[in-house]
């Protein structure tokens, strides 16, 4: 007898597989992933450079010499270049009350020890007045 060699059977053929389609849910979270990404490295960049936008209460800032403070940094108050510190900072401030003379020198009567204010927002509209005494 002799045996005959049997060929295995070919698998079936199957339809080729479909790629998953994203969910909408996936996106949404790539998208907020990606935008906290830039905002923080926007922060980050801010906190780096000494940018005076994230000036709070007890920081130091460089002298300023430009009317919009845009030159100012905030710098360890244990620095030589430490000149001013915000003591406090009063919200919602106009700018035309900084522009009349009579009211920028009511803006930080609260708080007895000021001797200088710079007020940073958006032009003719509302922004911060920061207090500030001499850096010690």
């Amino acid at each position: 007898m002799s045996e005959q060699e049997v060929a295995p059977a070919a698998a079936p053929e199957s339809a080729p597989e479909q790629p998953k389609k994203k969910s909408a849910i996936g996106r949404i979270i790539g998208s907020i992933i990606v935008i906290a990404v830039i905002a923080g490295g926007g922060l980050a960049y801010k906190y780096l450079t000494g940018d005076v936008t994230i000036a709070k209460v007890g920081d130091c800032i460089t002298e300023t010499v430009k009317p919009d403070a845009s030159d100012a940094k905030v710098v360890d108050c244990s620095k030589p270049e430490a000149k001013n510190k915000v003591i406090g900072i009063v919200e919602n401030v106009p700018q035309a009350d900084m522009d009349d003379a009579d009211k920028a020198q009511l803006i930080c009567d609260k708080f007895p020890t000021w001797e200088n204010v710079i007020w940073y927002g958006k032009d003719n509209g509302k922004g911060q007045a920061w207090c500030l005494e001499k850096a010690k």
